[in-house]
């Protein structure tokens, strides 16, 4: 990965390392490591980060959230000596079956079928 050249990129990239840091903390906590910290959305919708006390678009979550994810597969592909395309095309093929899934649930629900006690003895 190359460092960004100019001082407006460099600010940029450092402003998308900390909201990855956010994002990473965040969801360990949700996982029961360490503490939960307060996102708020501020009326400008830029997302205000308690932990770093700094406000960050969007945009600068969402390139978070892919670093961390590219730099997962990554760092799969590399122990496990298969390309990135087999873990990625796995995750996908997870997604969407989760999707398909959340999508008979919902229809189930709405439908007044839904079960549940079963649904859940099966997770």
């Amino acid at each position: 990965m190359s460092v960004p050249s100019s001082p407006d990129r460099r600010s940029r990239r450092l402003t998308e390392l900390r909201a990855g840091l956010s994002v990473l903390t965040s969801a360990a906590a949700d996982l029961g490591v360490g503490g939960h910290t307060d996102v708020r959305v501020l009326p400008d919708g830029r997302l205000w980060l308690d932990e770093l006390d700094m406000a960050v678009s969007a945009a600068d979550v969402y390139q978070a959230a892919r670093g961390l994810v590219a730099a997962q597969l990554d760092a799969i592909a590399q122990v496990t000596g298969r390309p990135v395309e087999d873990h990625a095309l796995a995750w996908l093929v997870t997604l969407q079956t989760n999707e398909v899934m959340v999508g008979l649930d919902d229809a189930a629900a709405a439908d007044g079928t839904m079960d549940h006690d079963v649904i859940d003895d099966a997770a």
